[in-house]
């Protein structure tokens, strides 16, 4: 953004100095040169930003537009996995909101990781959530929005940061926030990445800043003995900690049309999990 002004007040002063302060002789010249200036900055350097970005113009577009009055751009980068069994997806009761959502949660700051964002992106905590942040070091954090798409394209690249998505699966299932699955059938995991859904820039509810949320979308591949006892949990049915949940009421967040009634609410993530698109709600 600073290259953009630069080029446009310099274009901008040669054509004033050609027109106002130079010989005859110069002034084709100097006004010229003015004029190139402003054909490279418009023609050059936006029409190749826009090219290069052209699945993504309108947030090349909104970030930079955001970052002539230094707006910072929340990021929270997570991953889900869709754990299905017969016709229902497993769910968990979220930490921090009073919904349900698939298994997963933010990516990991690792150490060492903390001076690189601050450095190349200039990167601060997060604060608002009291799991996120200072606390946990997950990847909830804000960038400037001038930095915005480059950090994109580090955090896409999967070079020097968390990319296991084995800790949270342990977390939310084996040992930490529930013990709903034993050690012994779940010495590890299998499962195939499907697609990541990445939102525009929009406002937090709430929170009054910009935001980009991004899932990267995990399905599990169980081995037999670990289906069997994914079929034997859903047997027992519901509790206070898990539900399950199919693909109309995944896609309602909670409503049943059944009953006419909401009986949980269900994240809008999980949403745009299950058909891998970002949608207004």
């Amino acid at each position: 953004m600073i290259r953009y002004i630069i080029k446009f007040c310099l274009g901008i002063i040669l054509i004033i100095v050609g027109c106002y302060f130079v010989s005859d002789n110069l002034q084709p010249e100097i006004i010229g040169a003015g004029i190139l200036l402003l054909v490279d900055l418009l023609i050059l350097d936006i029409f190749y930003d826009i090219i290069t970005n052209w699945k993504r113009v309108f947030l090349v577009i909104k970030c930079k537009y955001l970052s002539i009055n230094n707006h910072y751009i929340r990021f929270s980068m997570s991953y889900l996995y869709r754990i299905k069994v017969k016709d229902k997806y497993l769910l968990v009761k979220s930490s921090n909101f009073p919904h349900y959502q698939l298994v997963g949660g933010k990516y990991k700051r690792l150490k060492g990781t903390q001076s690189l964002l601050r450095k190349e992106f200039e990167a601060k905590d997060d604060a608002k959530l009291a799991t996120s942040g200072l606390m946990k070091h997950d990847y909830a954090l804000y960038v400037p929005a001038k930095n915005a798409i480059k950090f994109l394209d580090w955090f896409n690249a999967k070079q020097d940061r968390e990319i296991s998505h084995w800790r949270e699966f342990y977390e939310e299932l084996i040992a930490g926030k529930g013990e709903i699955l034993s050690r012994e059938n779940f010495p590890y995991v299998n499962y195939n990445y499907v697609g990541t859904v990445t939102t525009p820039v929009k406002r937090t509810p709430g929170w009054d800043t910009y935001e980009i949320l991004q899932y990267d979308i995990l399905d599990l591949i169980p081995t037999p003995k670990q289906e069997k006892e994914l079929e034997e949990l859903l047997e027992k049915g519901d509790t206070e900690y898990i539900k399950w949940a199919d693909v109309e009421l995944i896609n309602s967040l909670g409503h049943c049309k059944r009953e006419q009634k909401q009986l949980y609410k269900i994240g809008e993530h999980t949403k745009w999990a299950l058909n891998v698109k970002w949608s207004k709600e």
